[in-house]
C-alpha cells in the first residue's frame, strides 16, 4: 500500500513538473510575442564586383514577414546611394531597425557614421529606405543590409 502511494506521488510529481514546464514555455512564447524580437532577423549581403546577393536568415519565422524585397544602387557624382525596399507582411503595425553596413574592395568593414535607422510600417506596407555609402562608389566592394529589433507594438498609438 505504501508502495502504491509512492508510485502515485511520483506520477503526480511528474505531472506537476511537466505542467510547470509547459507553463514556463507558454510564458516565454507569450512574452516574446508581446515584446518583439531583439535579434537580427535577416540580412542580405551584396557583392558588387561579383554581382551576387546572399540571403542570411536568422529567424525563419519572422524573415518571411519582415522582408527585404528589393535593393537598388544609384551613383551620383561618385557617391553611392542604396535604396532598400522593406515589406511588412504582418497584419499589424510594426517598428524596428534597419542598417546598411559597407565594406571596401578588400572586404574591410568601413566605419559606420549612420548607425541603425528606425522603421515603422503599417500592415502589409512596403517602403523604400535610402542610405549613402561613407566612401565613393568605386571604393565599395560589399554591403550588408540588416533588419532587427522588430516589435509589433513599437509603432502603435503614434
Amino acid at each position: 500500500m505504501s508502495e502504491d502511494r509512492s508510485q502515485k506521488a511520483e506520477v503526480s510529481s511528474r505531472k506537476s513538473l511537466a505542467l510547470a514546464g509547459l507553463l514556463a514555455l507558454g510564458c516565454i512564447l507569450i512574452g516574446a510575442s508581446l515584446l518583439g524580437c531583439s535579434a537580427r532577423i535577416n540580412s542580405v549581403i551584396i557583392d558588387r564586383e561579383a554581382g551576387t546577393r546572399r540571403w542570411d536568415i536568422d529567424n525563419i519565422f519572422l524573415a518571411n514577414d519582415i522582408k527585404v524585397v528589393d535593393i537598388k544602387e544609384e551613383e551620383k557624382n561618385g557617391a553611392l546611394f542604396v535604396n532598400v525596399l522593406i515589406r511588412n507582411g504582418w497584419a499589424m503595425r510594426i517598428g524596428g531597425l534597419l542598417k546598411v553596413q559597407f565594406y571596401d574592395n578588400s572586404g574591410i568593414q568601413l566605419d559606420d557614421p549612420w548607425g541603425w535607422h528606425q522603421i515603422n510600417l503599417e500592415s502589409s506596407q512596403e517602403e523604400w529606405f535610402r542610405f549613402i555609402a561613407p566612401r565613393a562608389a568605386d571604393q565599395i566592394g560589399r554591403m550588408k543590409i540588416m533588419a532587427r529589433d522588430i516589435n509589433k507594438y513599437s509603432g502603435a498609438g503614434s
